[in-house]
């Protein structure tokens, strides 16, 4: 996901600083981020051609010639709350105070990340949904102490960007989309589990069943289209019988136990054997784009500036 935030900022910003520690992850991340570019590029939706926005790429193995003189940093490393916290600490002593920190962690509370930094009230999470050069969303998450000039200058600077910031108040794990995502799942995997279905008809169940509705109102609105009594009566009983987390987690870790590790590794949920990944994702972003299109003509004139970059 980081080459995909390098290509928005490229492609919107004056200059853009890649970091990585090794040339090798660089060198891999360069090649995704000119494919994210020409594939905007092809539905025109590039300010500029692919190439000049690269020219507005540097890249660097140093932490320091990154962000020392950067007035907006954004960590997008694995998901080590260690190796988070540590990084944070390292910007806070060598970035202007007026620089903001943000994080693209999908579920470490940025209050635990900015622990050891002397200005906490400039960290932020920025919590970019994949695939974050086509997704409209970031999430913008207000840490304990994070200041809400903070929350402002990042939200205005999404903005800017042609992206929605949606405001996390409470600095609660997995934020708002991956809790409500992560919910789905779970029921999800506990179904196929249990044998209730197979794979393919429980994502048809949403991509088919839910998905459309989802994409004019979200699961909160359609409650009220239908009615709070009528979802009340349904809740009432089928909420006690939703899945735990002990049996969809227990199918989980024996299928990583097996190495069944999805896409790229040629098996997860599907079987995958002998497709190209990189065709496969490419084939997906270029239907979420049309699909995102097709959104915004179908919902309200006042919605459609959460999705103006498409």
């Amino acid at each position: 996901m980081g080459g995909q935030i390098v290509a928005l900022l490229a492609s919107t910003s004056r200059e853009t600083l890649l970091m990585s520690r090794k040339q090798s992850s660089i060198d891999a991340t360069m090649k995704n981020i000119q494919r994210y570019l020409e594939d905007l590029n092809r539905f025109e939706l590039l300010p500029q051609s692919p190439a000049k926005v690269l020219e507005n790429i540097r890249t660097t193995t140093s932490l320091e010639e990154a962000a020392t003189n950067s007035e907006l940093v954004i960590e997008s490393i694995t998901e080590d709350i260690d190796a988070k916290k540590k990084i944070f600490k390292r910007l806070d002593q060598i970035t202007g105070h007026d620089a903001l920190l943000t994080s693209n962690t999908s579920g470490f509370p940025i209050t635990k990340l900015a622990q050891g930094t002397q200005y906490p009230e400039r960290i932020v999470g920025s919590h970019f949904i994949q695939p974050a050069h086509i997704v409209p969303l970031v999430e913008v998450v207000k840490g304990d102490k994070t200041s809400d000039e903070t929350v402002q200058r990042s939200s205005n600077i999404w903005r800017a960007m042609g992206k929605s910031p949606l405001v996390v108040n409470i600095d609660i794990p997995g934020f708002i989309l991956d809790r409500i995502q992560q919910a789905m799942v779970r029921e999800a995997v506990f179904l196929l589990a249990q044998g209730v279905a197979k794979t393919e008809d429980i994502d048809l169940a949403i991509t088919l069943g839910l998905a459309p509705r989802l994409t004019i109102s979200g699961p909160l609105e359609q409650r009220d289209i239908n009615g709070i009594d009528v979802n009340y009566r349904t809740a009432k009983h089928l909420w006690k019988q939703l899945g735990g987390w002990k049996v969809p987690l227990n199918f989980l870790e024996r299928k990583v136990k097996r190495g069944e590790l999805g896409l790229n590794y040629g098996k997860g949920y599907y079987d995958w054997t002998g497709k190209d990944p990189a065709k496969i994702r490419r084939a997906r972003d270029e239907a979420l784009i049309q699909c995102l299109r097709e959104v915004a003509k179908r919902r309200p004139t006042g919605d459609q500036k959460a999705i103006r970059a498409l």
